[in-house]
C-alpha cells in the first residue's frame, strides 16, 4: 500500500490558520474613537452628521459595532452597565447626541431624521436598533431626569414611526425601575408625546399591540 506523502512547505509560506483566529480583534472603543472623530468635524450640524453617517458606514463596520454607534448618537458614548458613559481614552464622548440636545419636540423631531435616514440607508441596522432600545432602556435608572424625558420623547417618536416596537417597553416592567416610579414617569412623558403625535386611539392600539395595556397597573410603585 503506498504511503501519502507530505507536501513540501516553502520557506516563509504562511500556515492557513481558522477563520476566528483571522476575525479582527473586537475593538468597540476604537469604533467609538473613529465616529466621535467624525461627529466632532460636524460641529453639531445634524445635516452633516447624517452625511457623515451615510458614508462612514462604508469605511466603519457597522454590522459588527452598530448597537456602539447607537450608544453613541443617544448617550454621546459607550454605554456600561447601569447606564453610566466608559471614560477609557482621551475623548470617550461627544456632546453631539441626543442626551445633550434640547429637551423641546422640534429638536427631538429633527434628531429623529438622523436615525431614520441611517436606518434606511443601512436596513441591516434595524434589528441592532431594536436591541439596542432593549439595553438602554433597562439603564433608564443611571440617566438624568432630563436625560430620561428625552429619551421618553425619542422612544415615542420611534414607536410612531415603526423604528421599534411597542413592545420593547416591556423591559421598564422590571422591579428596580418600578419601586422608585422611574418606568411609571418614564412611560408617562412618553405616552404624552405619543399622543400629542398621533392620538389616543393610536396610542390606544400601540399599547394592545405591544402586549402592554393589560399590564399598565404593574408599573406603579407598590
Amino acid at each position: 500500500m503506498s504511503q501519502k506523502t507530505e507536501r513540501p512547505v516553502l520557506s516563509g509560506q504562511r500556515i492557513k490558520t481558522r477563520k476566528r483566529d483571522e476575525r479582527e480583534k473586537y475593538d468597540p472603543t476604537g469604533f467609538r474613537d473613529a465616529v466621535i472623530a467624525g461627529l466632532e468635524k460636524t460641529e453639531g450640524d445634524l445635516d452633516q452628521i447624517s452625511k457623515y453617517l451615510d458614508s462612514a458606514g462604508n469605511k466603519l463596520d457597522y454590522r459588527r459595532y452598530g448597537e456602539v454607534l447607537f450608544d453613541i448618537l443617544i448617550a454621546g458614548g459607550l454605554l456600561v452597565p447601569g447606564g453610566s458613559i466608559s471614560q477609557d481614552g482621551e475623548k470617550p464622548r461627544t456632546s453631539y447626541c441626543i442626551f445633550d440636545a434640547p429637551e423641546s419636540m422640534e429638536s427631538m423631531r429633527n434628531h429623529e431624521q438622523v436615525f431614520v435616514k441611517l436606518i434606511r440607508r443601512y436596513k441591516y441596522l434595524e434589528k441592532m436598533f431594536e436591541e439596542e432600545m432593549g439595553k438602554v432602556l433597562l439603564f433608564v435608572k443611571g440617566f438624568t431626569p432630563s436625560e430620561r424625558i428625552k429619551l421618553a420623547r425619542m422612544t415615542a417618536l420611534w414607536l410612531v414611526n415603526g423604528s421599534v416596537p411597542p413592545n420593547v417597553l416591556l423591559v421598564l416592567n422590571n422591579e428596580h425601575l418600578i419601586k422608585d416610579g422611574i418606568a411609571l414617569e418614564f412611560l408617562l412623558e412618553l405616552f404624552q408625546t405619543f399622543k400629542q403625535e398621533k392620538g389616543i386611539a393610536y396610542l390606544i392600539q400601540a399599547l394592545k399591540k405591544g402586549g402592554l395595556e393589560s399590564k399598565l397597573m404593574d408599573f406603579f410603585p407598590p
